[in-house]
């Protein structure tokens, strides 16, 4: 009988693990990844739960009810370049659109390099001109058939840039979101000049207005799909060999699951499946534990993520960076650095300086043991007594302090003239108001006092320093969860089914209008957020679901007549009359004056409203965490142990905790650590933290 929800998330440096049982019971695991073969680390933590529960791995997996899984194959793919040669076919003149990206130089650049003049150059196009072909065809913005498709045509340009080295295919006509027949019929060609193609149409995977938009996202696509079919192809068969009876699970860029079936033909939505996870589940828990606002923080081996929720939604993008160029599909919105506990230190020019390389899995940190020589932050942690060389990965993986001492030492402490624990508080230092600066460019910079957020502090590493960049931010309160280790894994468990869908179709009022109804149709809005809902709901409904237990929202892209750049309004009222559109007119206008400023609205300019898009969410089975019983009033706990921790340039004696001991309503007084079986968390000086129902630590500063 099947009785585990599991979840995995593959990190650059650990493979996490979360089995929920019947009972609420959560269970944690971690292994190293494998990068040549991912799927050897996911198997590696279902032997360490298996084992835990007294059963073979085959029994183990016989037992599973769901299992879901967030993919960096995607993500890896894009950052290096080892992506499907794309063949890209477009209306004849427009063959261009990917070579002129909008003017823009700066497109995801750093705020540091956009100073620089010479950094100041276009991105590498996402397909090469030699394997980019025009073909004769034309439709206009009514949908209407200017000129026929040129079949013909067609055949020579799939033979060029099939000749040219095409692998797989992308089309991207100029109006074929509103007439998509062109498009599906060059599909057809591809197919019989060169069967089982892989084809990626824009009308398919975004049809909306915005060729360049469109462009890219459906090249990237294209490049992606047979990389991540091949990765899913085999986690599914050998999951099944092993005994899994069920579909295996893909969380999406939008933080919501998809049948692995689905998910090939949408690639590029999941090149954010791993870092959203956290956040989703950090607005699970915060739902429960009555946190609103809360900034969410992953502290992994390779990065830093940072994601936010306000008033208990994690907040979206319409639009998934990944390197340079902007994938044109929902994404919770994560901001991510190069700076985890992998991260590098050394000396360049006379200063100190942490990341963005990553020492990863293999070798790994100097204290791995594995032949690293480099300096990195976990060396640091272990010079400084955060981390027990003893206690890590709960003692399944010994931390060698000395080689971490001597990497400091040669590369930063001798060539800087300072004492090795001066050199490790350094490293710290740096990488912690890194981390810090990213958490103010996505508060501060958009007006918000990271003082009325809660900081959610998760990673293998973000307990270990959270202490420190909360302090520096004036956060007063962090949350460690019970999940902490493995909390994007817990997330991609705790997410819902999400089908997304939408709909480029122009609509204007007049320059100077006030009644917009007039011109804006509400019959024609109804009619295409039904279409859009029949399609999410049919998608809900293929991977099980239910659609009467589904939850729909609504909303449309708008600006002012003659403006370039749209901002979502939400619909709340369904169906739509008269009066609704001028209420949602009115909302666009609050939200443009609440972006830009009061007055800033130009009203005699019309409106104009251009994509309307349908989310679905549902859900196959409920996931509760069990509590335990709440203490009748706190206590001081009784440490296991003491050492030496190095704090702010001198050392404390320090209170050590076997936090898998600690009891709901212990509070720990700090300078403490708490050592988890999978994570450590260090209570600053001043600080004190108590542990929760839930087994969450949570930290007052």
């Amino acid at each position: 009988m099947s009785i585990f929800l599991v979840s995995s998330d593959i990190g650059g440096t650990f493979t996490d693990t979360v089995v929920l049982d019947r009972e609420g019971r959560v269970g944690r695991y971690k292994s190293p990844t494998v990068p040549n073969d991912p799927a050897v680390g996911i198997l590696s933590t279902l032997e360490l739960a298996a084992r835990e529960k007294g059963m073979s791995l085959t029994e183990f997996i016989s037992h599973i009810a769901l299992f879901a899984h967030g993919t960096t194959v995607a993500t890896n793919a894009m950052l290096e370049n080892r992506r499907a040669v794309v063949g890209l076919i477009q209306t004849r003149g427009f063959g261009d659109t990917l070579s002129i990206m909008r003017g823009f130089k700066s497109l995801g650049l750093e705020e540091e390099d956009v100073k620089h003049f010479r950094m100041l150059v276009k991105q590498p196009l996402v397909v090469p001109k030699s394997l980019i072909a025009e073909v004769s065809e034309r439709v206009d913005y009514r949908g209407r058939v200017v000129m026929p498709l040129d079949e013909e045509d067609v055949r020579r340009a799939v033979r060029k840039l099939i000749q040219n080295g095409a692998e797989v295919f992308a089309v991207s006509l100029l109006w074929s979101f509103k007439n998509d027949a062109h498009e599906r019929r060059i599909a057809q060609i591809i197919e019989e000049e060169k069967p089982g193609s892989i084809v990626t149409l824009s009308s398919d995977i975004l049809p909306r207005l915005g060729e360049y938009s469109r462009t890219v996202t459906a090249a990237i696509n294209a490049s992606l799909r047979p990389v991540l079919r091949r990765a899913i192809t085999s986690l599914q068969r050998r999951l099944t060999e092993n005994g899994l009876a069920t579909e295996p699970l893909i969380m999406q860029s939008n933080g919501g699951l998809c049948p692995a079936s689905e998910i090939e033909r949408q690639a590029a939505s999941t090149v954010m499946s791993g870092p959203v996870g956290g956040v989703i589940a950090s607005s699970y828990l915060g739902q429960r534990l009555g946190r609103q606002n809360i900034v969410a923080t992953d502290m992994g081996g390779t990065s830093f993520d940072v994601g936010l929720i306000l008033d208990g939604q994690p907040v979206m993008s319409h639009v998934t960076r990944i390197e340079r160029n902007d994938i044109a599909l929902s994404s919770v919105a994560v901001r991510t650095i190069g700076a985890g506990s992998g991260s590098i230190a050394y000396v360049r020019n006379g200063y100190l300086a942490v990341g963005p390389q990553s020492a990863g899995a293999e070798p790994g940190p100097a204290c791995y043991g594995k032949g690293g020589d480099n300096p990195t932050v976990a060396d640091a942690d272990v010079v400084l007594g955060y981390l027990n060389p003893d206690h890590f990965l709960n003692g399944r993986m010994r931390l060698d302090k000395e080689l971490a001492v001597r990497a400091i030492e040669q590369k930063i402490a001798k060539p800087l003239g300072m004492s090795v624990e001066e050199a490790a508080e350094g490293i710290k230092s740096i990488v912690d108001n890194r981390m810090a600066d990213l958490i103010r460019q996505m508060t501060i910079r958009q007006g918000l006092d990271p003082s009325d957020f809660t900081l959610f502090a998760y990673g293998g590493a973000g307990p270990t320093h959270a202490f420190s960049y909360g302090e520096e931010l004036g956060m007063t309160e962090i949350v460690v969860p019970l999940t902490a280790s493995v909390h994007s894994a817990f997330g991609i468990l705790a997410s819902d089914f999400t089908a997304v869908e939408e709909l480029s179709e122009p609509m204007q009022s007049p320059p100077g209008s006030t009644d917009y109804a007039a011109s804006l149709s509400h019959e024609k809005i109804n009619e295409i957020f039904h279409v859009l809902s029949d399609k999410c709901l049919f998608r809900l409904k293929k991977a099980g679901l239910d659609p009467d237990q589904c939850i729909l929202s609504r909303s449309i892209e708008m600006r002012f007549r003659f403006q370039i750049h749209e901002l979502t309004v939400p619909v709340d009222e369904f169906p739509i009359e008269d009066e609704t559109v001028n209420r949602i007119v009115e909302k666009f206008i609050d939200i443009y004056e609440a972006r830009f400023g009061k007055g800033s609205a130009f009203r005699a300019a019309g409106v104009e409203m251009t994509t309307f898009r349908v989310v679905a969410k549902g859900r196959r089975v409920d996931v509760e965490l069990g509590r335990a019983t709440a203490a009748k009033e706190r206590f001081r706990a009784i440490p296991d142990g003491h050492r030496e921790v190095y704090f702010k340039g001198g050392r404390h004696t320090t209170r050590i905790f076997d936090g898998e001991h600690l009891r709901p309503g212990a509070v720990v007084e700090g300078p403490a650590v708490i050592e988890m079986s999978d994570t450590t968390i260090v209570v600053g000086l001043e600080q004190e933290a108590t542990v929760d129902t839930m087994g969450n630590v949570l930290i007052r500063l």
